[in-house]
């Protein structure tokens, strides 16, 4: 990984490149990865066997004709900015919005309103342009990222396993679904309460042998990636309550089809696991099955799917999620 930050501000004569498939292709990568990315997360993705000038010669390119952008001088002395990134400059979202069909302005004269403009017409089509990253959580967004990427590379190692979908967060911030849970006031009576439901991801996963066997194949997943900046308590309502009330809910139905699904939970430590998996079973009982729990330097050692790395309520050990 590198830390070295590139040339902050673009040149005004942008120097010429011929756009290339693998350009589209790593256009297509930031917005499908929910509009930011690590330059180390390029470099897996189109560069692995490439020296780390190769990827950084052409993402120069890129930048300077307005397809891709990364953090200015100011932002990287103001703002929380773990590592060098990435996401969609305008010309890029031109590319990528034009390639899924959809309406965009012509941009003659770049001006911030123009840009607003774009942004508003794109999102009455539900595609979100990510114009910059959410700075306060831009390593939870990245840590996201890693998690995605090594549940990809489990599945590339089980051939009877396809990841059937994968909705980012952004999917649920432009079309998020409200539901109601139970709470208990001060009194100690239960009312109910509404919250909109904002995943750090959604996916599914297709057995093809169970599914040319006529059996149940698709386990549906929800992520949350728990950055320890909930105190337990808070996590328990917001996360714990309010998601396993999700999963029950009509509007979990009618988006995915099923009632069905687990929440996998990566968290930063054995103790905050601990806390968590605790205060949630007194909570909510027999439904803390639902949650799954494992730590961040678990997902990093790989194999996320078929090792026993993921811990629930009610067992004494750890499980796999997968037992191909």
């Amino acid at each position: 990984m590198t830390l070295s930050r590139p040339r902050y501000e673009r040149s005004a004569t942008p120097p010429p490149m011929r756009f290339q498939e693998r350009d589209g292709e790593i256009l297509q990568a930031v917005y499908d990865y929910d509009g930011v990315l690590a330059r180390r997360h390029l470099k897996a993705m189109f560069w692995p066997d490439a020296t780390w000038r190769a990827m950084e010669m052409r993402l120069s390119l890129l930048y300077h004709q307005g397809y891709l952008d990364w953090p200015n001088a100011d932002q990287w002395r103001t703002k929380p900015i773990p590592e060098a990134v990435c996401w969609l400059g305008w010309r890029g979202i031109l590319w990528v919005a034009g390639h899924a069909g959809l309406e965009t302005l012509p941009i003659s004269k770049l001006s911030e309103s123009k840009l607003r403009e774009l942004a508003r017409l794109l999102r009455k089509q539900n595609f979100h342009w990510l114009r910059e990253p959410r700075w306060h959580q831009l390593e939870h967004d990245l840590a996201v990222v890693d998690f995605r990427l090594a549940v990809e590379s489990s599945i590339r190692q089980l051939p009877d396993l396809v990841l059937e979908k994968w909705l980012p967060e952004g999917a649920f911030l432009s079309n998020m679904d409200v539901v109601e849970y139970p709470i208990r006031n001060s009194n100690g009576a239960t009312k109910t309460a509404k919250r909109g439901v904002r995943p750090d991801g959604y996916f599914v996963i297709v057995d093809k042998k169970r599914l040319n066997q006529g059996l149940p194949a698709r386990a549906r997943f929800l992520v949350e990636i728990d950055m320890s900046t909930h105190d337990v308590s808070s996590f328990v309502i917001e996360k714990a309550v309010v998601g396993s009330s999700y999963i029950q809910s009509p509007a979990y139905k009618a988006r995915f089809g099923a009632n069905t699904g687990c929440w996998l939970v990566v968290t930063t430590s054995e103790t905050r696991q601990k806390h968590l998996m605790r205060q949630i079973q007194q909570a909510i009982g027999a439904e803390a099955n639902a949650f799954l729990f494992t730590m961040q330097d678990e997902i990093a050692r790989g194999d996320v799917l078929r090792r026993a790395i993921w811990w629930q309520a009610e067992r004494e050990k750890p499980m796999a999620l997968f037992d191909t």
